[in-house]
C-alpha cells in the first residue's frame, strides 16, 4: 500500500512512534486496533494534506489531534477524508469495525482498518 501511494507521487510523513501514538490515544480517550498501530508505525498518514487520485487522504496523528476537540461527535474518531471533508471515515468508540460519517449516523463500511484503506485504494462504491 505504501508503495503504492509513493508510486502515485502521494506525499507521505514518516512513521510514528509508539510514543506518539499512546499519547494520541491518550488524548483521544481512544484505543487504535492493533492494524491501525501497525500502520502508523510505518506510515503517519499523508503529508501536507495530499490526497488518493479519488480525493481521499489518510491523516498523520497530528491532524487527527488536531480535529479532535472540533469534532461534534466526540465518540467519532475520524483518520481519513473525502473531498476535504465532505464526509469522514473513522472508528466509533465502543464499536468494532471502521465507519463513513456523511452527516447522518455512521454507516459501518469495514471490519478492519486495513480493509478500509484497502476500499480507499479501490475506490470502492461503499465509500460514496
Amino acid at each position: 500500500m505504501i508503495k503504492l501511494w509513493a508510486d502515485q507521487n502521494i506525499k507521505l510523513s514518516p512513521p510514528a512512534t509508539i510514543d506518539s501514538i499512546k499519547a494520541t490515544e491518550e488524548m483521544i480517550d481512544f484505543q487504535f486496533p492493533n492494524d491501525c498501530k501497525q500502520f502508523y508505525l510505518k506510515l503517519d498518514g499523508f503529508a501536507d494534506w495530499d490526497w488518493t487520485k479519488n480525493m481521499f487522504s489518510v491523516w498523520p496523528l497530528t491532524r487527527i489531534l488536531e480535529a479532535y476537540p472540533n469534532e461534534s461527535n466526540k465518540n467519532f474518531i475520524v483518520f481519513a477524508d473525502y473531498l476535504i471533508n465532505s464526509h469522514h471515515i473513522g472508528f466509533v468508540k465502543g464499536q468494532k469495525g471502521v465507519f463513513k460519517n456523511s452527516g447522518a449516523a455512521p454507516e459501518l463500511i469495514a471490519e478492519t482498518f486495513l480493509e478500509a484503506l484497502f476500499l480507499i485504494n479501490s475506490d470502492a462504491d461503499i465509500l460514496y
